[in-house]
């Protein structure tokens, strides 16, 4: 396929997503590859239907990006797919007793992947097995969006501050295996990261806000923290800046993990929902946009 025949189907939403189609994930030429890296810095997240990946196949597509990560721990344990430690398994199943996967049913509160870390992944994949019909929607928010329209009043209270992103507890609400949550933010485990940071891939400032629960910006008492965080999550994740994803089996979504969040409805606990999930844990160079010298 030539580059300018990959086709961009459609437009999800005004400021973020895009799906494209006329192209097979499993058999990208290096030219094929390239123009989709430029489609998902352009569009943040990327929606291919009908993709009939097995796990190998997932894993080699998502090499092409980077580094992967093992698969992490999803609600108390780490539940990952038969012989590919890099994919994790979100599920709602059980299978003789045992969850196949974790996440379960419930509703996800807007978040980023695991920027609890030092250094958050930049993208993740996930590719659809099983999904019900009409619920379990995935939404995505632009927080590339959210930072361009930051106004004077909200970007000077966020400049050169520090946030706290914890560890203690996982989208779910449930508190991670192994962790003791602390009452003192200094204490807590997590990550410390600029409010307003670079984008490691794309050199662009964003929002890097992770999840809101026990969030917390140094220098500042718990209460002006709160108001800070409660006006800042409010204009970041405006409507205008969202886009809604329905699943269908054999549907793979890429999203860019540091320029997005996402969130996720709860559905029927006797729907099967079975998705496989890979991580990029950062860019190969080749891909990055390069920092100009001064």
């Amino acid at each position: 396929m030539k580059e300018d025949q990959l086709l961009l189907s459609k437009q999800i939403a005004p400021r973020i997503g895009a799906e494209v189609s006329g192209l097979s994930l499993a058999h990208l030429t290096e030219t094929d590859f390239a123009a989709l890296i430029q489609l998902w810095r352009e569009h943040l997240v990327l929606v291919f239907r009908d993709q009939l990946l097995d796990d190998n196949a997932l894993v080699a597509f998502a090499r092409r990006f980077g580094d992967l990560d093992k698969a992490p721990p999803l609600d108390t344990a780490t539940l990952h797919a038969p012989a590919f430690p890099e994919i994790a398994v979100v599920s709602n199943v059980v299978e003789n007793g045992t969850p196949i996967g974790g996440l379960g049913h419930g509703d996800l509160t807007w978040h980023a992947d695991m920027t609890f870390q030092e250094e958050p992944p930049v993208g993740c994949i996930l590719n659809a097995r099983e999904t019900p019909s009409g619920s379990g929607f995935t939404f995505f928010v632009s927080l590339r969006a959210a930072t361009q329209d930051l106004s004077d009043d909200l970007r000077r209270p966020v400049a050169g501050r520090i946030a706290l992103h914890d560890k203690s507890y996982t989208s779910a609400g449930t508190l991670r295996q192994g962790v003791d949550p602390h009452a003192d933010p200094a204490q807590r485990p997590g990550g410390r990261h600029p409010l307003v940071a670079r984008h490691p891939s794309w050199d662009e400032e964003i929002l890097l806000l992770g999840r809101r629960r026990n969030s917390y910006v140094f220098g500042l008492d718990h209460g002006e923290s709160e108001a800070l965080l409660d006006t800042i999550w409010a204009h970041a994740t405006r409507d205008d800046y969202v886009m809604r994803h329905e699943w269908r089996p054999n549907d793979v979504v890429l999203w860019d993990n540091l320029a997005t969040m996402h969130r996720r409805d709860a559905f029927a606990s006797d729907a099967r929902r079975i998705l496989h999930r890979a991580q990029i844990r950062r860019l190969k160079p080749a891909f990055r946009v390069q920092v100009q010298a001064a």
